[in-house]
């Protein structure tokens, strides 16, 4: 079926279930009882309606909704980026209440076409540009007051409150003035003027909301700053995170997780800044220790210098984030290069020693591995092979090493893998944290080695697939991969 037989099959399913909950279930309310005692997850699904109010569909006929949401938005990529589909599908909940409850239309294709279209321009109409301002812990340090990276630029908390110090402070006005403002149209509409808020009470509110805005962004030395087009104010707010967790992810990479492990935005679990610990001795008393730790890492001022000494790496990881700006999906290898730097940063983050290790191995993987192929025999290639062996050679090529010195250090942090998922070493056990710093340096020289390659390939190419990967990658393997010396014969 095409997309319009789909809509119409599903709306029509829609309105069966709504009009057996109005003219049977409505009606009876034991039978409404007995049917949510053997279906309990069906109470749990309905729409609104405003003569109606409350009308349970159940759960197949409320995901239907958004099956109509999913279908509209994967046709245009652009639309899919700018909205959130719980949003979406609220929206056309409403509609079709609007259409086909409350106001009786037929459920012909081009109604729902027109309830389709009508709830997403809802959805547009909200639409905004925004500049998110999202808090960080990077370095300590004032050396450096502000530094880009694509589409994200990192501010110092000094010069962020210098600038914006005024600004912040004339919230407190705006707010009382519109909570005020708020409360006197309620009174308009009927609200008792004694329940309505005080200008004190206004005031005392945006103090509040303010207060609490700088306590939260004095804890972090750093702001990121990153303006989103128009789109939905929560798919704005995780666009902004995304990019500012994968600038901070750029920067682990180049500099390593021995300077960058405490690198993360105020959205991500980290270790805590004060910690406080009590014991006891046999015997004796209680003892208590309080310690404090920045949430900043702690290297020398001139961590800028050494970043960008990084050159055309640099260069490529921004334009990497730069492609990622916009709303369509980003190009194949830009977003393969982005979706294993995230799992490289997390692994960097990570206080498991057994996660970190999973989580490097499958940055590696991510760069590496374009599915189930077969070799020039036609015999089939297990992933083992095809992971270990193009890492052995992206590594060598950052490395400017030789291969068959490459290969034995990617097999042998792919097995301490193997053996943590499958169970024949214990996540505990002691040697797992010894295997961690190999393994991130080597998912470290993977990723750079592979975002240099995939330059070459066509970083910014939308045609670039996994199909073409995986053809340019074997021909990599035949420049690089030498077969195995033959064995020696037995003596005879």
């Amino acid at each position: 079926m095409n997309n319009a037989e789909c809509n119409e099959q599903d709306v029509n399913f829609i309105c069966e279930r709504v009009l057996w909950y109005l003219k049977e279930m409505a009606q009876d309310p034991k039978a409404l009882t007995k049917y949510f005692s053997e279906h309990r997850l069906d109470a749990l699904y309905n729409i609104t309606d405003p003569k109606f109010g409350m009308i349970i569909i159940g759960r197949e006929a409320s995901q239907r909704f958004f099956e109509i949401a999913h279908r509209f938005l994967a046709s245009q990529p652009e639309k899919k980026g700018k909205t959130d589909v719980a949003e979406f599908v609220g929206k056309l909940q409403k509609e079709f209440s609007r259409r086909f409850i409350h106001g009786a239309e037929d459920a012909t294709r081009s109604n729902i076409d027109r309830m389709i279209s009508r709830a997403h321009k809802a959805c547009v109409k909200d639409h905004k540009a925004l500049r998110h301002y999202i808090p960080c812990a990077l370095f300590l340090g004032e050396a450096v007051p502000r530094f880009p990276m694509g589409p994200v630029t990192f501010i110092h908390q000094k010069e962020f409150f210098a600038t914006h110090k005024n600004e912040i402070e004339a919230l407190r006005r705006d707010i009382a003035a519109s909570h005020q403002k708020r409360s006197q149209e309620a009174i308009a509409k009927g609200m008792p003027e004694k329940d309505a808020p005080t200008e004190a009470q206004s005031q005392g509110w945006a103090d509040h909301l303010v207060k609490g805005l700088v306590s939260f962004f004095e804890e972090f030395q750093w702001i990121a700053v990153v303006d989103v087009p128009a789109c939905n104010a929560a798919v704005s707010y995780d666009r902004a995170v995304f990019l500012t967790r994968s600038a901070l992810n750029i920067i682990k990479l180049l500099l390593g997780a021995q300077y960058t492990y405490r690198l993360r935005t105020a959205e991500d679990r980290g270790h805590s800044r004060e910690t406080a610990k009590l014991s006891r001795e046999s015997g004796g008393k209680l003892d208590i220790s309080l310690s404090y730790t920045p949430f900043d890492n702690v290297v020398g001022d001139n961590w800028l210098e050494v970043l960008k000494q990084s050159g055309r790496i640099f260069d490529l990881a921004c334009r990497a984030l730069e492609l990622c700006m916009g709303f369509a999906e980003a190009p194949p290898l830009c977003l393969r290069f982005i979706e294993s730097l995230s799992w490289y940063g997390d692994g960097v983050a990570e206080t498991s020693p057994a996660a970190k290790i999973v989580k490097f191995v499958t940055a590696i993987e991510g760069m590496t591995g374009t599915g189930m192929e077969k070799d020039d025999a036609g015999k089939d290639r297990g992933v083992t092979e095809i992971v270990t062996h193009r890492g052995a050679i992206l590594h060598m090529l950052f490395t400017e090493g030789k291969f068959e010195d490459s290969l034995p250090k990617i097999n042998k942090v792919y097995d301490w893998r193997s053996d943590l998922v499958h169970g024949s070493v214990s996540p505990f056990d002691g040697s797992v944290a010894e295997c961690v710093p190999k393994a991130e340096e080597m998912a470290r020289f993977v990723l750079l080695g592979g975002l240099n390659y995939f330059s070459h390939l066509g970083l910014e190419n939308p045609a670039f697939k996994t199909k073409e990967l995986a053809e340019a990658y074997r021909e990599l393997e035949k420049m690089h991969c030498q077969p195995p010396a033959p064995r020696p014969l037995p003596a005879t």
